[in-house]
């Protein structure tokens, strides 16, 4: 018979019964995920397809398709001198076009945030300024200092103007706006970060051209027919009482003076570009029948005299384009979005000075020629059919 110490030492049992080579496991097991862990978080670091941390490095086919993701990194981290943002109203422009406009600073760079309200334009442009809060004007003769930034170029759309002055279109990722460093766990550790952003760019070596960001959806023909159009359209209710003429000012003029006009001031070493984009007949129509066509023009006025009110603005006005407007079946995918051939007429158009509005009598000049438009071609959306 065994000793109880002999038996006890054959027994080859933890303390807590299991055996030595299932604690082995776990820690072999532990061990991994570990190194799993740290590879793809060093891997997204490396790469930082969102730019969290650095530029894009070069030779790396980066994907810049989530503009609340990436438009932050890349305002931080790219090197530009004019930015492009605003609405999808700004999707279709090839950056490249600008070269003619600002030929002494061709590096433009497109943050486009889809139905962007004047909110959203602000964080953009606190991230391009790289300050939070627009700094006061400066009184002494002391030259401000010179951000870098020669342009700026913004859509003005007219309806996003009566938002709440704090309120944005869609939730931001906010940990990769943040400064928390704790945070970055959801950056980091991001299922669809390692895959769709780090390692399919690695094996499929297809990027996205930085002059043609956020385009690829776009182009298609197809979409760009009146069929398509129609069978995706909504023709809003008549609405008996016009709006009253001005319902939208009061609104628009406090996000101008929160969410704007402090950026304008503040860097007067930028000029700052606005424009109003040809919406279709469509949509006019829709405007038309929501019976607040007026308020909509005496709000455009509103913006316009407040944006020349400052020395460092341009404003255009292409709404009253005709030949544009009136092509809905080949121009448009939809009451609002237009080709890309139209953003390159756009541009070409601010470089050669057309369509410039100098003055508020400039702009109600404008205004009646769309009215009239409006009062001649407007017709039943039957008739399109």
């Amino acid at each position: 018979m065994k000793h109880p110490d002999e038996h006890a030492k054959t027994a080859s049992v933890t303390p807590s019964g299991r055996p030595r080579t299932s604690r082995l496991f776990l820690l072999v097991f532990a061990a991994l995920a570990a190194a799993g862990l740290l590879s793809a978080a060093l891997l997204v670091i490396a790469i930082d397809p969102f730019f969290r941390y650095h530029a894009p490095i070069d030779g790396f086919p980066y994907v810049i398709d989530n503009q609340l993701s990436q438009n932050i990194g890349m305002a931080e981290r790219f090197s530009y001198d004019a930015v492009i943002t605003g609405s999808s109203m700004t999707m279709n422009f090839d950056t490249e076009d600008f070269t003619a406009l600002f030929p002494d600073h061709p590096q433009t760079l497109k943050l486009t945030m889809n139905g962007a309200l004047p909110r959203d334009i602000r964080r953009i442009l606190s991230a391009v300024y790289g300050a939070s809060e627009p700094a006061a004007r400066k009184d002494t003769p002391d030259a401000p200092e010179d951000s870098g930034v020669r342009e700026v170029i913004i859509a003005i759309d007219p309806a996003t103007w009566t938002a709440g002055t704090k309120e944005v279109k869609y939730p931001y990722p906010e940990y990769l706006y943040d400064r928390n460093p704790f945070n970055d766990v959801k950056y980091l550790w991001n299922r669809e970060v390692l895959l769709d952003y780090c390692l399919r760019p690695l094996i499929e070596r297809e990027g996205t051209p930085l002059n043609r960001v956020y385009m690829t959806e776009w182009e298609d023909d197809m979409y760009y027919t009146l069929d398509w159009i129609l069978a995706h359209y909504e023709e809003p209710e008549a609405v008996p009482e016009e709006t009253p003429a001005d319902a939208y000012l009061a609104d628009t003029d406090r996000n101008l003076t929160e969410n704007l006009l402090p950026w304008i001031d503040a860097h007067p070493e930028t000029t700052w570009y606005f424009f109003y984009p040809p919406y279709s007949i469509l949509y006019w129509h829709n405007v038309i029948r929501e019976n607040h066509l007026e308020a909509t023009l005496a709000q455009e006025r509103l913006i316009t005299e407040r944006l020349l009110s400052r020395p460092n603005t341009r404003i255009y006005q292409f709404q009253d384009w005709d030949s544009v407007i009136l092509n809905i079946n080949g121009g448009y995918m939809d009451e609002i979005h237009f080709r890309p051939e139209i953003n390159h007429q756009m541009v070409s158009a601010m470089s050669a000075s057309e369509e410039a509005v100098a003055t508020l009598e400039g702009m109600n000049r404008h205004l009646e020629r769309l009215r009239m438009i409006l009062k001649t071609y407007d017709q039943p959306i039957e008739a399109l059919r």
